[in-house]
């Protein structure tokens, strides 16, 4: 394979031909020219399906505990590539090194669970009724499985869609983020190493509107899972429904740190400012709405626009970098409208507020806006960049009144010393995941990932409650 051309991955070949149609990619942090990667062909999509499609009846034959093995293998080359693989997303998406190299290590250990998830694909039996029989529920793999990921955790969330997918019996095509395709081509080439049968694994690459689009409406697609904007899963479930696929979608949200007047101040502002600009701000469990009682709002903002303002912002392969660049310009246009109309609207500046114009990269400044009323803009939209709205809450009723507005239910942290409310909070929070005095991007292998309202369909991922979406439940009953 070219250096700094990444291919298809179809049947166990990596693939192009004459005239193949190639896209660049880009680096945010330089706006340099990093390497090419194919854009799949209708015929292309075609075959990567039909080659996992049959892959599927001797793959899902194979014992789970000996696909498990593959992936023992795949952590096992991870780790061997983590300096490469890390410094290539760095260079692809933006982020810096050091969280580079700590989703390499999620891959690592998520290829180390699901493995171990081979000797627990769980079933159950069911007292009979009946004199002379016996009934079992068990796990059944349902086909081809197409893994549409994101570009801001381009391989972790990869790793916990495919790890899943092939460990309960399933076949993949794998179409992940035009922005890091030589990041997924580096994963692909771990998977190949770790000796997949042909057809297992499959990588294509190119737009979402077209290759994209093309694989979730192949008829042999069996279940779609995927991972971006409340927006475009909506359209692939609408897609899904046509033909009754399964699906799993991980989509937006508005996630909120709700921060009570009895509550550690100084904790709570430095959970606060990590989630909200770690990555630029570009995840889906980035804290980007601060709900404060009123009585502590200003030293709280105080200590949090201190934090922010000591951040250093450059390129993520330097050392001492805390937040690099936008993935890309149009993400830096939408990130100054949300600013700006939120201004218009009353929000004051607290810090940041614009582009930085004497780097050569997609660099914004992080920024935190005060007086926000709850029904702004800035308040509701997921904005995806480093943008943190404070908003006023008179008391705990009303905070909790405010997260739960939103159409989204991801991620909330409730920060507070008292055991009553952090109880009553963890009840009344409508997110998925609530964290008591912690931030809102923390995630753990093992524990259900997923939110609730349209920052998902209520699947989950991470913990072995992904196979609900991976495989079927089948009843049998023998009578003897």
């Amino acid at each position: 394979m070219g250096a700094n051309i990444q291919k298809l991955y179809i049947n166990g070949r990596w693939e192009s031909k004459f005239g193949q149609q190639l896209a660049e990619s880009i680096n945010p942090a330089n706006k340099e020219v990093i390497g090419y990667y194919a854009s799949a062909d209708e015929n292309q999509v075609h075959q990567a399906v039909e080659s996992a499609y049959s892959a599927y009846s001797e793959w899902k034959r194979t014992p789970a505990p000996a696909r498990a093995a593959y992936l023992y293998k795949a952590a096992e080359f991870c780790a061997g590539r983590k300096e490469e693989l890390a410094k290539m997303m760095t260079k692809e998406m933006g982020k810096v090194l050091p969280e580079a190299l700590g989703e390499v290590n999620v891959v690592i250990e998520t290829c180390k669970y699901m493995a171990a998830e081979g000797r627990r694909l769980f079933g159950e039996t069911v007292p009979s009724g009946l004199p002379n029989c016996d009934i079992q529920m068990v796990r059944e793999p349902i086909g081809v499985i197409a893994c549409i990921t994101p570009w801001n955790f381009p391989i972790a969330l990869a790793s916990y869609k495919i790890c899943a997918a092939i460990v309960s019996g399933n076949t993949v095509v794998w179409k992940p983020a035009s922005e890091t395709a030589l990041s997924a081509g580096i994963l692909m080439e771990i998977f190949q190493q770790a000796g997949f049968p042909a057809g297992v694994i499959n990588l294509i690459t190119g737009s979402g509107s077209q290759v994209g689009k093309q694989l979730a409406a192949h008829p042999h697609v069996a279940s779609i899972s995927f991972t971006g904007s409340t927006e475009v899963g909506r359209g692939l479930s609408i897609e899904a429904a046509r033909q009754m696929k399964k699906i799993s979608m991980e989509l937006g949200g508005k996630n909120a740190a709700i921060v009570l007047k009895d509550a550690d101040l100084t904790k709570a502002a430095d959970c606060i400012v990590r989630a909200a600009f770690s990555t630029t701000g570009q995840k889906c469990t980035a804290t980007s709405r601060v709900i404060v009682e009123k009585e502590v709002k200003q030293a709280l903002l105080n200590l949090i626009v201190d934090k922010t303002r000591s951040l250093e912002i450059g390129d993520g392969m330097k050392s001492g970098v805390d937040i690099g660049p936008l993935v890309n310009e149009r993400q830096l246009s939408i990130v100054h409208s949300y600013v700006e109309e939120a201004l218009a609207d009353g929000a004051k500046l607290e810090c940041g507020g614009k582009p930085i114009t004497d780097l050569d990269g997609y660099f914004y400044e992080p920024t935190v806006l005060s007086n926000v009323s709850p029904n702004q803009k800035v308040a509701n939209e997921e904005i995806f960049g480093p943008v943190l709205a404070i908003v006023e809450a008179e008391d705990y009723e009303e905070a909790i009144n405010i997260n739960n507005q939103t159409v989204y239910g991801l991620s909330t942290s409730l920060f507070t010393e008292s055991l009553h409310y952090a109880k009553r909070g963890a009840r009344d929070i409508e997110s998925g995941l609530v964290y008591i005095n912690n931030g809102t991007a923390n995630a753990e292998i093992g524990v259900a990932f997923g939110g609730l309202k349209q920052s998902g369909n209520g699947s989950r991922e991470v913990s072995h409650h992904v196979l609900d979406s991976m495989t079927e439940w089948k009843s049998i009953y023998v009578s003897y």
